[in-house]
């Protein structure tokens, strides 16, 4: 299932869509359609997860061709809307290390964004006045589908409900003036996330997707996820050692190399700049930056 938050017209409230070759079909009006109450009023993907193993495979058993696909444009929601956690880890590609110009961390290097950065495709990443350096990371996300704690890396993949694509934007100057990097990585919109969520029974092995990120068309990252330093199991059973995860955290699992900090002469993300997150078999991701609001 490829799974999807979509705008309700006129409202900042969403609803969740199953993607089909023909468009959007609304859950709503499928579970209607079928009688399957369990199934009615979700919001988004952390919603349908939160509800259990059977509401996940009562979906999958329905057939999305017994309504119609939503007519004319849609507005995408981040696919998860008020994650408990957005766990981010640093540092996961060795290519990216060395273009960082650091060592490889001892230890698994993790960090935390907020719901506050969470904007969905094709939304706006708002260039704040505290950066002049706005930068990309490109991202396979692990969207968590049952309650985690203490799982062996072994049985971690049984915990995730699927994977979809986040861009953990960055400002540089902040993360590299400060000792914790809460502003440079943490600040309003700095988390696109979408367009949908892949459930696992959908989405190619991991070791199979690959990470692209072109900024106005220009490619520049592009990269084999099979590369992580630490691969997905153990990410998760690591992060659940101390920190029980909860249906729809999000844990973005590094960005590879090619990220505008790395350049010899570093092009940052300025005004009317366009970022595309291509992960094959999940979907493409794209932002347009802007100016933050509260400055125009």
């Amino acid at each position: 299932m490829r799974l999807a938050a979509l705008l309700a017209p006129g409202s900042e409230g969403s609803r969740l869509h199953l993607e089909t070759n023909d468009g959007y079909v609304s859950v709503d009006e499928l579970a209607a359609a079928s009688g399957v109450t369990q199934l009615r009023g979700l919001a988004d993907v952390s919603a349908l997860f939160s509800r259990g193993d059977e509401a996940v495979a009562a979906l999958s058993a329905l057939d999305p061709l017994e309504v119609a696909p939503v007519a004319g444009p849609v507005g995408f929601a981040p696919p998860v809307r008020r994650p408990s956690k957005i766990i981010c880890v640093g540092l996961n590609y060795a290519a990216h290390v060395e273009e960082s110009r650091t060592s490889r961390p001892e230890r698994i290097l993790l960090f935390s964004k907020y719901p506050s950065c969470l904007v969905g495709h094709e939304g706006t990443i708002e260039l704040p006045a505290a950066t002049r350096e706005l930068d990309y990371e490109g991202e396979l996300a692990v969207v968590i589908g049952r309650r985690a704690k203490g799982v062996q890396a072994e049985d971690a993949l049984g915990f995730v409900g699927g994977f979809t694509i986040i861009n953990d934007v960055t400002a540089r100057d902040l993360q590299e003036a400060e000792p914790q990097w809460v502003r440079g990585k943490a600040l309003d919109t700095f988390a696109p996330l979408g367009p949908v969520v892949v459930d696992t029974a959908s989405a190619p092995p991991i070791r199979d997707m690959h990470i692209r990120t072109l900024v106005n068309g220009e490619l520049r990252q592009d990269a084999s996820c099979a590369l992580m330093i630490t691969p997905v199991p153990e990410l998760i059973a690591y992060i659940s050692a101390g920190i029980t995860l909860e249906p729809g955290d999000i844990i973005a699992t590094g960005t590879p190399a090619g990220v505008a900090f790395g350049m010899e002469h570093p092009v940052y993300l300025a005004e009317g700049d366009t970022v595309a997150v291509e992960i094959a078999g999940v979907g493409t991701l794209v932002s347009h930056i802007a100016t933050a609001r509260a400055q125009r």
